[in-house]
């Protein structure tokens, strides 16, 4: 059977900082993220319910919103945000195979391991 690839997007509001080189204080984003599955078609014909995603990101964006995001993620790059976002949709959702991240509307990262 064929895999085929699901996506849901997904927001939430945050701030973060950096320090070294940057050298940024403290400012927000609204992150935009897109989270991509992938995998066979079950026998209801879907690789896993969008409701299903969505409630999950639904609850992990609760845990995230108007946080410092450097308090909950070291380094918290929009780079590391990925990766910390797509480890967490993995422990629930083990067919995710991409993540995009939008720190602004020009500004994304991609993390597919």
């Amino acid at each position: 059977m064929k895999d085929i690839q699901i996506t849901v997007k997904s927001q939430f509001r945050a701030s973060h900082y950096h320090d070294g080189s940057l050298s940024e204080p403290v400012h927000d984003h609204n992150f935009i993220y897109i989270v991509t599955l992938k995998g066979p078609l079950n026998a209801e014909g879907f690789v896993v319910d969008f409701r299903e995603v969505e409630e999950f990101l639904y609850e992990l964006n609760k845990s995230l919103s108007f946080k410092v995001l450097n308090k909950i993620i070291p380094n918290s790059t929009t780079e590391n945000v990925a990766i910390f976002l797509f480890d967490k949709v993995k422990e629930k959702f083990p067919q995710i195979c991409k993540i995009q991240v939008f720190e602004k509307e020009n500004y994304s990262v991609i993390y597919e391991p």
